[in-house]
């Protein structure tokens, strides 16, 4: 008898399906299944049966409703997959201090040159003057645009080990229009204190800036 896999389909658990079946749902490396014998949720990459099905990109992912209280009430079904997994698209969000550092370490890049070309038409005594504020948006612009294609984030994320994702769909941020939206909201919104404090209190770890433009920042797996 040919072996049986249950997946995670729209953020639900169906199935089971057979080898054949699955290979016409066309799952992907990411795709969270289980079949009698496993402990837990396995991605479809580490299951050998299933590696000449898969296929490169991740699907999107939302969290399953309901899904703790069903296998509750019915021992037959498989495990419940991890909230990590379900919330954010199987990465581990960026913690607080790593973000800190990674801004800290982009703030110091763009006030460098900031000072250095821009010094003369912006007023040195008060880095909250308009045209410090409209200058630090510009200059954040242009580097989230160029860097984020490469990166999928700045270059502090770079550093730190991080990167930017859609909460849409989980894909990485390498869009430049997007990097740069991103990154000069974050420059503007940076001289108001509650956009960023917003961090210390939000349950996913998102500035204001984060909610505008729709991104995580996680950690690169």
């Amino acid at each position: 008898m040919s072996q049986n896999f249950h997946i995670i389909e729209n953020g639900q658990p169906t199935g089971p399906y057979t080898i054949d079946e699955l290979r016409k749902k066309n799952i992907q490396k990411n795709t969270l299944v289980w079949t009698e014998g496993f402990n837990d949720w396995t991605k479809a990459e580490h299951v050998p049966l299933l590696k000449d099905i898969l296929h490169a990109t991740p699907p999107p992912y939302t969290k399953a409703e309901n899904t703790t209280n069903s296998h509750q009430s019915n021992p037959n079904l498989p495990p419940t997959p991890p909230d990590s997994v379900n919330n954010n698209f199987g990465y581990e969000l960026a913690k607080r201090r790593e973000r800190f550092f990674a801004t800290i370490i982009e703030a110091i890049i763009i006030t460098i040159p900031l000072f250095i070309f821009f010094g003369d038409s912006i007023d040195g005594d008060d880095p909250f003057s308009f045209g410090s504020i409209i200058a630090g948006g510009i200059l954040s612009a242009i580097l989230g645009a160029l860097f984020y294609p490469k990166w999928g984030g700045n270059l502090g994320h770079r550093i730190m080990g991080l990167q930017v994702i859609s909460v849409d769909n989980g894909e990485v941020i390498r869009n430049s229009k997007t990097g740069a939206i991103r990154e000069s909201l974050k420059s503007v919104l940076s001289v108001f204190i509650i956009p960023v404090i917003w961090l210390l209190f939000d349950s996913k770890k998102q500035n204001i800036y984060d909610k505008l433009a729709r991104t995580y920042v996680v950690k690169k797996k």
